[in-house]
């Protein structure tokens, strides 16, 4: 249970929120036959130059032996261990393009959840995003899953 502790230990890392520093690899297409995707934290479809480097970071989990364990808990700690990753990558929050969600046993409050968090993370810069219900992850804790693909220079 390596991973749990992990977790753990990033509970206190701070997300933040996307600020452009210099100018934007993506360009966020909504268009307005479509609904406003914006107000829940993500674009319907972004696109990227040819020249970009691509970062793809692994599904990241939230579940602690610590606790707690609540599924607004473990969203929190997914995204931190997000950001830690796709620091180490060389990554930073508005490099991300795309996200998967897996959530297990979806309901409306957990969506307004996530809504709300990816709003917090992505700011104005919101990345295309796939959400999946599941009846379970890996390990039945495991409540919240999420994956990236981020492009820099």
């Amino acid at each position: 249970m390596k991973f749990a502790l992990m977790a753990a230990a990033l509970v206190s890392v701070a997300l933040p929120k996307a600020t452009l520093s210099e100018p934007s690899l993506k360009t966020a297409h909504n268009p307005p036959e479509l609904v406003d995707s914006t107000q829940y934290g993500y674009s319907q479809a972004v696109s990227v130059p040819a020249s970009a480097r691509t970062i793809y970071v692994a599904g990241q989990v939230g579940q602690t032996v610590e606790g707690p364990n609540d599924f607004e808990s473990q969203v929190d700690r997914s995204f931190a261990n997000l950001m830690v990753a796709l620091k180490a990558a060389g990554g930073a929050p508005e490099n991300i393009v795309r996200i998967t969600l897996l959530i297990k046993d979806y309901d409306p409050e957990k969506l307004a959840y996530i809504g709300k968090k990816r709003r917090e993370v992505f700011g104005d810069s919101p990345p295309a995003s796939v959400l999946i219900p599941v009846t379970r992850l890996y390990i039945d804790e495991v409540n919240f899953e999420i994956s990236a693909v981020a492009v820099t220079r």
